[in-house]
């Protein structure tokens, strides 16, 4: 009887073995490909500008699908979201230090108070590729990022400048007045946008009033205060651009409380679901959406930066495609609907 229940407890200890060993080897088969790939493993911090602008998750997930590409590379990434905001900013690239990143894709929160911190990181081996605002250091030995890359923000002022042209062509407008709302805080990638976006319109329209607006806040709700404030003052208003889709939504909203939404044209920037749909319903007020695709410049930064952390020696500015112009006519060349990053 003894041996009988020696025979059977040995028998039990048997099967617990085997279920512990296929359940090891199942959880092992469900790990992500990242983890099964065989390479370099490697802590990547990504310093993001502002997780409530839908726009910057898009960067993050051009980040996660560049990843994807290196078989020899096992990247895991550290987000963070500087909620528009210096000091948090500030905050966690120093805590990122601290977990020991290997590199670092900042989306900066201004052009310059982030600087000293970067140079901190570098000190310490960090790479760093910048992303979309482009810094203004007081000295070259401030310039520790390996690259920047960024969208050229002249180039997106201009193509919002032709759509403007083509519209006011077409409506037979030539004494145009065209309001531009742009973003002091974001230096100079807002000055670029408003030169390429002036001078287009100037090249064709000599006599055109072109108001800039300084918008401190960049919201919608302060946009449309903003604009309320023009229309008081400004009997007629042909065209509406600005830095940001949300700037000129901002204004949208305003001229529908004027009663003068039909009266006017607006050109949104970077890329937002509203405006889209506005365009794809056929809502004459929109004419266009100059396209900033988050996506493609995540991608193309941590793209950059893993070239950097293989020795390469990159130029001073990485190349992004062109911007584009979304418009009535092509709108159906693009799937935006399924553009995840639109929110």
């Amino acid at each position: 009887m003894k041996r009988n229940l020696i025979l059977i407890l040995l028998a039990i200890f048997s099967l617990v073995m085997v279920a512990c060993s296929s359940s090891d080897n199942e959880e092992g088969n469900g790990e992500s490909k990242e983890t099964d790939k065989d390479g370099d493993e490697l802590l990547i911090g990504g310093a993001i500008m502002n997780y409530a602008w839908p726009w910057f998750l898009g960067t993050m997930e051009g980040m996660e699908e560049e990843a994807k590409n290196y078989d020899d590379k096992v990247v895991t990434f550290e987000f963070h979201d500087g909620q528009n905001d210096i000091n948090t900013q500030i905050n966690q690239l120093e805590n990122m230090a601290q977990k020991g990143i290997d590199g670092l894709v900042i989306f900066p929160t201004d052009t310059k108070a982030i600087i000293p911190t970067m140079v901190k990181l570098h000190e310490q081996g960090i790479k760093i590729v910048v992303g979309d605002y482009p810094q203004t250091p007081d000295s070259e030995d401030e310039i520790v990022w390996e690259t920047f890359v960024g969208h050229d923000f002249k180039a997106m002022g201009e193509v919002a400048g032709r759509i403007a042209v083509a519209d006011l062509k077409e409506r037979g407008i030539e004494e145009p007045t065209v309001v531009y709302l742009s973003l002091p805080s974001s230096g100079e990638a807002s000055n670029d946008r408003f030169e390429g976006f002036s001078q287009t319109i100037k090249k064709e329209f000599p006599n055109a009033n072109i108001i800039e607006e300084g918008d401190s806040e960049g919201s919608r709700n302060s946009s449309q205060t903003l604009f309320e404030n023009v229309l008081q003052r400004q009997k007629e208003v042909d065209i509406v651009s600005g830095h940001n889709d949300s700037l000129v939504l901002g204004a949208y909203s305003a001229a529908i409380s004027s009663g003068k939404d039909k009266d006017i044209r607006f050109i949104g920037m970077a890329g937002d679901k509203e405006v889209l749909k506005h365009i794809q319903d056929g809502n004459e007020s929109w004419i266009g959406e100059v396209l900033q695709d988050p996506v493609v410049l995540g991608e193309t930064a941590l793209k950059a930066l893993l070239e950097s952390l293989d020795g390469a020696e990159l130029d001073e500015r990485y190349p992004l495609p062109e911007p584009e112009a979304i418009i009535p006519d092509n709108i159906s060349d693009y799937d935006w609907e399924n553009w995840e990053w639109l929110g």
